[in-house]
């Protein structure tokens, strides 16, 4: 018979067997589901829309999110980057630019053109663009290029075009446009474009202008024809009661944010209609800064970006002189501005960050950050305001770009917290573009 000690040593044996063979198939199963090519971004704090900044491991392969977990296994096969506690965040979207290149005032324009603008923007953590006019055969051929992998850049997407009145915006910078005037006109006009693949529609609504505007009936019959072709549309407008009419023709979005008050009857008319907002207050609102803040003009990442000749543009005597005696009456008019976002956005309008950059006080990359340092001023938390320019903008593009399973893995890692201040999204260690480094402005994060 056995003894009692005997028959406690084989059930140790035996547990410790089956523990053993518990522990090889888990070790088994983490093998087969991750690869050496794999590539696992560990120690980070990333950001998650519904619950702020997260703990976690993220894991890719070939461009694309394979896992999102809490920690990372022992025997993980793949390179392994340690973010040292940096917080990650999406990569930025600016869903309003014109990609030619930078106006400067007072002297030749910065003007690399889309693709150098593409190239050029990952330094400041933009890996989308959204171009809302410019010349459409042109565009067309550089979206090709940069979807092609001719060339590493952000994404490029565009309206390719503007639909407008004869001689209505967009018809003044010498740029071929689609000009309408008539419902027929515009079922045509939408059916030629739709042949070249806009990513979204631009529409010029804007009848108490003083350049002539298409009819309610024609941007009704525009709105229409974007829904039939499944592409999101987006009303360029100049009042508020031009944002009444785009809420009931039913546009997407409407792009700027109308001067005065806003009335009372706005943010809950464009929430109900979902009608999104990407209000530019970079175009809008950031010209007295240039002029009267040093810091925007001292910000390390903005020297990155441009020329000399557009920093001291802004920084000439003789232009600070000319609206010196309007800065208190410009700081005014941007309260009621941004009080009018703050208004849309409690309201639950979906805020989107664009810049127009290409126009006075915009640069390109840089501005989608002073758009969300605006945003935090009319009193949105930084946490709203990034998912604006990240979570919120994606969605309305329908792409998937971010940390979670699945998605493009297209992010930015910074060396400090936004949650505690936004201008913190530009101090950028890494800029990741289809899980590829494409900026590395830390070079202690080594892979291991």
């Amino acid at each position: 018979m056995f003894s009692l000690i005997n028959i406690k040593s084989v059930a140790v044996i035996i547990y410790t067997t089956l523990l053993l063979g518990c522990v090889s198939s888990e070790q088994k199963a983490t093998q087969n589901k991750y690869a050496q090519q794999d590539i696992a971004y560990v120690n980070g704090q990333f950001f998650n829309q519904s619950h702020g900044f997260e703990s976690k491991a993220i894991i890719i392969r070939e461009g694309i999110v394979i896992a999102n977990v809490n920690a990372l296994s022992d025997n993980f096969p793949g390179k392994v980057i340690d973010l040292q506690g940096k917080w990650g965040i999406p990569g930025l979207i600016d869903m309003h630019t014109h990609s030619f290149g930078n106006f400067i005032p007072n002297a030749k324009n910065d003007a690399p053109g889309t693709q150098g603008v593409s190239q050029r923007v990952l330094k400041a953590g933009v890996t989308g663009l959204v171009d809302l006019f410019g010349d459409e055969t042109a565009l067309v051929a550089v979206r090709n290029r940069q979807r092609n992998g001719e060339f590493v850049g952000a994404d490029i997407y565009a309206s390719l075009t503007c639909f407008t009145a004869p001689k209505g915006h967009c018809s003044e910078y010498g740029i071929t446009t689609r000009t309408v005037s008539t419902v027929k006109q515009a079922q045509k006009q939408m059916a030629e474009l739709a042949k070249q693949k806009p990513d979204v529609i631009k529409i010029v609504y804007q009848p108490s202008d003083d350049q002539p505007s298409i009819s309610k009936a024609v941007f009704a019959q525009l709105v229409q024809e974007s829904k039939k072709l499944g592409i999101k549309s987006i009303a360029h407008i100049k009042t508020w009661q031009d944002i009444r009419d785009a809420a009931k023709v039913g546009v997407s979005a409407v792009t700027h944010v109308p001067r005065g008050e806003i009335p009372k009857d706005i943010a809950d008319l464009m929430a109900n209609a979902d009608v999104a907002i990407i209000p530019t207050l970079s175009v809008h609102n950031d010209f007295v800064n240039y002029l009267f803040d040093p810091s925007v003009l001292n910000s390390p990442l903005l020297t990155e970006l441009v020329p000399d000749t557009l920093i001291s543009a802004y920084r000439a005597n003789d232009l600070i002189a000319k609206y010196q005696d309007r800065k208190t009456s410009f700081q005014q008019r941007n309260e009621v501005t941004l009080n009018a976002v703050k208004a849309m956005s409690d309201a639950g309008v979906k805020v989107l960050v664009g810049t127009d950059a290409g126009n006075w006080n915009t640069v390109q990359g840089y501005s989608v950050h002073r758009e969300m340092k605006l945003l935090t001023d009319a009193g949105i938390s930084p946490l709203q305001a990034i998912a604006s320019a990240t979570t919120h903008s994606a969605d309305f593009l329908g792409i998937k770009s971010g940390f979670n399973e699945g998605e493009h893995a297209n992010f930015v890692i910074l060396n400090a917290s936004p949650v505690d201040d936004i201008l913190n999204t530009q101090q950028i260690a890494l800029v990741v573009k289809s899980g590829n480094i494409v900026v590395q402005n830390d070079p202690s994060l080594s892979k291991l």
